[in-house]
């Protein structure tokens, strides 16, 4: 630590805090660790879990500096004894200049998000880090040792930018887009990426314990919000998000658990419930274990209309040939 009175007592740099604001203005409650892997994941090649305390260092220090500023706060620590953060509502305008986003479009801060451990929270970040597989800048992959860019080699490829995701998205069946009604949904996690040709993903990540009719019926809310139109009869949502003619969204369930059988078990009984459905969007299916290991590019996902095996996202719903990783 730095002097007591300098400016930045921990001593932290302005592309460090830039990595920490940046990450929770979108997942809103994080580790340490995480803002590194979605930040600078050659860290994560160089010092291995052994030395996590070494590694996370840096960007805990530069959380300690923002806090000192009032822009971040402790928000306890996981189930895993693993420190969290989130921001403070100075710290949610920072966010939002660093984002380059309205301060409108930001969603609310996560106080009391981390209460218990914030298990669910975290869920939703291990799905943005299995969606993203986040890989180094050009310059830092080739400061990496040989072995350290064969493990890089043999990620998988990832969705998307961090920049193009939101959290907490209200969705509203009734009411409207500032102040939901009842009965309305929100995402977990909202990833837009055209370049995939998928320009939008509302991924609902749940764990496997929960009732599969209570999953189902989540699904019923979206499609009671996709299906919703204004007064001239145009789709609510494309008022919001004006993509291209003949796009649809896509809903994808990641579910999460202890013991994969399980969390394969139940996803069958969801993917069967959200077919019976009939929706009007592709409804894609996955257990967080799979998205991680395999990435959204490999043998994933059940698309609930399909059946059958899992496939790569591109084959489940249709889309162009995957980028390479």
């Amino acid at each position: 630590m730095g002097s007591k009175g300098a400016l930045w007592p921990y001593g932290s740099t302005g592309a460090l805090r830039e990595d920490v604001l940046r990450v929770l203005g979108v997942l809103k409650v994080v580790t340490a660790e995480q803002v590194q892997e979605l930040t600078r994941p050659h860290l994560s090649l160089r010092h291995p879990d052994p030395h996590r305390g070494r590694r996370t260092a840096a960007h805990r220090n530069a959380a300690l500096d923002l806090a000192h500023h009032g822009l971040v706060v402790s928000e306890g620590r996981s189930r895993q004894g693993r420190k969290l953060y989130g921001l403070t509502a100075a710290g949610l305008e920072a966010a939002a200049g660093v984002l380059e986003r309205p301060l409108a479009e930001m969603g609310s801060i996560a106080r009391g998000a981390a209460a218990h451990g914030a298990a669910h929270a975290l869920d939703v970040n291990a799905t943005a880090l299995a969606l993203l597989q986040p890989r180094p800048a050009e310059g830092a992959v080739e400061q990496l040792s040989p072995v350290d860019r064969a493990v890089l080699e043999a990620r998988p490829a990832g969705l998307g930018s961090l920049e193009a995701m939101s959290t907490e998205v209200a969705l509203p069946v009734t009411g409207t887009d500032a102040e939901p009604g009842r009965g309305s949904v929100q995402a977990d996690l909202l990833l837009t990426a055209p370049e995939h040709h998928l320009p939008l993903m509302f991924v609902e990540v749940d764990r496997s314990t929960m009732v599969p009719e209570r999953v189902a019926e989540k699904i019923r809310r979206y499609q009671a919000y996709l299906e919703r139109r204004d007064r001239q009869g145009r789709l609510w949502w494309r008022n919001r998000w004006p993509v291209a003619d003949g796009a649809r969204p896509v809903v994808a369930l990641v579910l999460s658990g202890r013991s994969e059988a399980s969390v394969l078990s139940r996803a069958a009984v969801v993917m069967n419930l959200a077919a019976a459905l009939q929706p009007s969007f592709p409804v894609i299916g996955t257990p967080l274990t799979r998205l991680r290991e395999r990435g959204p590019w490999g043998e994933t996902w059940w698309n609930a209309a399909d059946g059958g095996r899992p496939r790569s996202l591109d084959r489940a719903l249709g889309l162009p040939s995957p980028p390479p990783a």
